[in-house]
């Protein structure tokens, strides 16, 4: 088991967009997002693997100006 929370930064007028794209990832969750465009974000799945390439992916959604780990559970 894998939890990872991050903080992804995205450009305030594509953010809601951001938002909607990450919530629609398997074992993503989106906590908190403000209006500058900061998104609090949590990854829970299985495979480690796939968090990683999660995060490394979060990138490539339009609008995405970088992520940021805050912490990593691996179990």
């Amino acid at each position: 088991m894998t939890i990872c929370s991050l903080v992804v930064y995205a450009r305030p007028e594509k953010a809601p967009v951001v938002e909607e794209a990450i919530s629609m990832l398997e074992g993503t969750e989106v906590h908190a997002a403000t209006k500058e465009g900061k998104l609090i974000v949590s990854i829970d799945h299985p495979d480690r693997t796939y968090c990683s390439e999660t995060i490394m992916g979060l990138n490539n959604i339009d609008g995405v100006v970088s992520t940021s780990l805050v912490y990593e559970y691996f179990e």
